[in-house]
């Protein structure tokens, strides 16, 4: 794992803790315990493409994200790739193998360059033996995933690749994954991650961004999806539910 350049500041302790302050993980927490999670963490930067952690890796902190995206992804039987997650601050992740001293379940991935504070096992472990608010919140974390996991189980099995992709683009512009430049958001994603993330083949997404297209409720670009009519997209996954 890379430190970043000497001229990068680190963020202060006070900024550290108006940041924790919004983290799911540190929900309803006093300034006390915001305090000696900010004394606790420390600042790890990855630049983009690098891989914070693989799959099968010995778990040995948590990951709370402060700057960029993270892909967490997992290798089926058949090798093939399957995007779990796409993250942004205030985002944390890493949390099972702490917990259950095992290894790690995903592989983490910098899309963007990252800067992460990491609480080390011991730590984690402490804070959730001493603050009950912290095993709380870590439950609240684990059943909306499941939650999630439902969700995208029951879009994920029907047949209409349309649907597939209309879900896969309005969960990155609902989890803010996008890039608003004053104009319509734009997802950053060929089209073999975005089949990663469909669970499905690269062939079968760039034939369903052409019907989406048709649709006009996106503009396809190299490497690029323009989002031009969320409310479009909705309609195309509530009509195929």
């Amino acid at each position: 794992m890379n430190e970043a350049a000497p001229d990068v500041p680190s963020p202060t302790r006070d900024e550290r803790i108006a940041f924790l302050r919004t983290v799911p993980l540190f929900a309803d927490a006093d300034d006390r315990l915001l305090g000696i999670v900010a004394d606790a963490v420390q600042r790890r930067r990855f630049p983009a493409g690098e891989v914070l952690f693989r799959e099968g890796d010995v778990g040995e902190a948590v990951y709370v994200l402060f700057e960029g995206v993270v892909k967490l992804s997992k290798v089926d039987l058949g090798g093939h790739e399957k995007t779990l997650a796409m993250l942004r601050p205030p985002e944390y992740f890493g949390e099972m193998a702490p917990l259950t001293e095992g290894e790690r379940s995903a592989t983490a991935l910098a899309v963007e360059d990252v800067t992460a504070l990491l609480l080390f096992d011991d730590d984690f472990r402490h804070l959730m033996r001493t603050h009950p608010q912290v095993g709380l919140n870590v439950n609240a974390t684990l059943a909306a995933r499941l939650r999630g996991m439902d969700d995208e189980a029951q879009i994920l099995s029907y047949q209409d690749a349309q649907g597939r992709v209309a879900y896969v683009l309005l969960q990155l512009y609902r989890s803010g994954i996008v890039h608003l430049d004053g104009g319509p958001p734009v997802v950053h994603l060929t089209h073999q991650e975005l089949a990663n993330m469909a669970g499905t083949s690269r062939e079968t997404v760039t034939r369903a961004l052409k019907a989406l297209e048709g649709e006009r409720v996106i503009d396809t670009r190299p490497k690029e999806i323009v989002l031009l009519h969320v409310e479009g997209l909705e309609e195309i996954l509530h009509d195929i539910r």
